[in-house]
């Protein structure tokens, strides 16, 4: 058994991944998986002493060893996006002096289609949240937003209250400098008024109006809060397929397809100014509609 072992550099990185980088619990999850397996092998090996006898050599015989074992290229590809992570984390921190992942090839696959949530998922999540304080109450309409709306988490953070029209149920979002109109439920009506009315009471002086949602000191809420809060409300109720803000994007996108929305409609709602990039969702429904009709034949 060769005498090194990266368990150490990657707890470091992982730690670093988390606090440093707020990146979501499913992302550490599965950085952890690809580097604890690489590591596996590496302790296998006879040749590797040291960090720096790791080469571009002992990644591809790594691949070769996962094929024999049927891991797809996509799944290599990950692996292979964690451990260009991971040595630049190591070649930023003087731990190496040159990363061995520059060379890597990655292979080739066929993009695969946006991952949507069900309807049995949103309601999940909708019932995960309790409601007993205004933060709930806020997580709560971020949901509902995001799942009517279609916007984006960029899109979100950088709302006020007074771009919404209520009684039209219309928001003006705004993203690279142009704005659109998009529309909302009236669930998310709801909830927004009962947001604010707490906002104002729990935040008093330090209340903005400027700013719709925000953190405990009554700052604008960021990034890394906002996938960390729906990270913990899906690993809260058993949700097990990795999700983000994007997901509830994908989600309305294939939900208004299903209902027979126009694909130029949708287009407009999004925000795209290619109609290619919205295509991918006619591919997400149809995947959706057999995945439907399998589990109907197996009842």
């Amino acid at each position: 058994m060769g005498a090194l072992n990266l368990g150490t550099e990657i707890k470091n990185f992982l730690y670093y991944c988390e606090f440093a980088e707020g990146k979501s619990l499913n992302t550490i999850k599965s950085l952890r998986i690809d580097l604890v397996k690489f590591n596996d092998y590496i302790l296998k090996s006879k040749d590797l002493n040291e960090l720096k006898d790791i080469n571009t050599f002992t990644f591809r015989e790594f691949f070769i060893e996962l094929q024999k074992e049927n891991v797809g290229k996509r799944s290599i590809n990950r692996k292979i996006s964690s451990f260009r992570s991971f040595f630049k984390y190591l070649r930023e921190n003087n731990k190496i002096k040159k990363d061995p992942t520059l060379l890597i090839i990655s292979p080739s696959y066929e993009k695969g289609v946006p991952e949507v949530l069900s309807l049995k998922e949103i309601n999940m999540l909708r019932d995960g949240i309790e409601m007993k304080n205004y933060h709930q109450i806020r997580d709560r309409l971020i949901l509902e937003l995001l799942y009517s709306s279609g916007i984006t988490s960029q899109e979100l953070l950088g709302l006020g209250e007074d771009v919404f029209d209520l009684e039209e149920r219309e928001v003006v979002v705004t993203s690279f400098k142009k704005s659109r109109v998009v529309y909302f439920s009236e669930r998310t009506k709801e909830y927004f008024k009962r947001y604010v009315n707490a906002k104002k009471d729990k935040l008093k002086q330090k209340y903005k109006k400027e700013i719709l949602f925000v953190n405990a000191s009554g700052g604008r809420l960021s990034d890394r809060s906002l996938r960390r809060l729906i990270d913990r409300y899906a690993l809260k109720v058993g949700i097990t397929k990795e999700i983000s803000p994007h997901s509830f994007r994908h989600t309305f996108a294939v939900h208004m397809l299903e209902h027979g929305m126009r694909i130029s409609q949708l287009q407009k709602l999004l925000g795209h100014s290619n109609i290619e990039s919205t295509k991918i969702y006619i591919d997400a429904l149809e995947k959706k509609r057999r995945s439907s009709l399998i589990d109907i034949s197996n009842v």
